[in-house]
């Protein structure tokens, strides 16, 4: 994969006390955490995980090929330069606006 982008795992789930317990993980697995509320066991199961691209410092640099996508894409796409983060299926057309010299990232 491109060293702009690390591909992570992450799950939400609401403990019994009602905190909320999120988890950032690099592969998907089962996996048992405490809540740091209560201190209870919250369970996450392997499909629960939702795989996403944590994206390195990105920039526009070339503001004609973005806008030459749609709108609904190009909302994507900024909208992850300013998150850092990206759905997966995303991460070819970041990788494209790289390559063309659109993003610049480091």
């Amino acid at each position: 994969m491109n060293t702009f982008v690390q591909v992570v795992f992450h799950a939400v789930k609401n403990c019994k006390c009602g905190n909320v317990v999120y988890v950032e993980v690099p592969q998907r697995e089962e996996l048992s955490i405490r809540c740091p509320k209560c201190g209870a066991s919250v369970q996450f199961s392997v499909d629960e995980f939702v795989e996403e691209v944590k994206l390195r410092d990105c920039e526009v640099r070339d503001w004609e090929r973005i806008g030459a996508l749609s709108t609904t894409v190009q909302q994507m796409v900024l909208q992850a330069l300013e998150s850092g983060r990206a759905p997966k299926g995303l991460w070819p057309l970041l990788v494209k606006l790289r390559d063309v010299g659109a993003l610049i990232c480091t």
